[in-house]
């Protein structure tokens, strides 16, 4: 069902003013507040029904690449009830019983 388009009339454009572009919403979430809450040792679980977690996975991976949070390892699995967790895991120090 493609709508024909009729193509763009030079004398009839419509201008607007650039303040008048409306604004992309910001999106915003909070990896860092989140990720400092992982401690040694735990896993934070993220799911689909939460947040896209492909967006969480690129998010953290921004801050790895500044040099933040380098340590964590990031695993996806998908559950049977069909929902994709991200597991965002903080592996436990190297000192202790094995």
């Amino acid at each position: 069902m493609n709508k024909e388009r009729k193509g763009i009339d030079i004398k009839n454009l419509t201008i607007i003013d650039a303040s008048e572009v409306p604004a992309q919403p910001k999106r915003y979430t909070p990896y860092r507040q989140m990720l400092k809450k992982v401690r040694k040792g735990k896993a934070l679980v993220i799911s689909d029904e939460e947040i896209n977690i492909d967006a969480a996975r690129a998010g953290i991976r921004r801050l790895q690449k500044k040099g933040e949070f380098t340590k964590l390892k990031m695993t996806q699995r998908k559950a049977e009830d069909g929902i994709r967790r991200l597991y965002v895991i903080n592996p436990p120090s190297e000192e202790g019983p094995e």
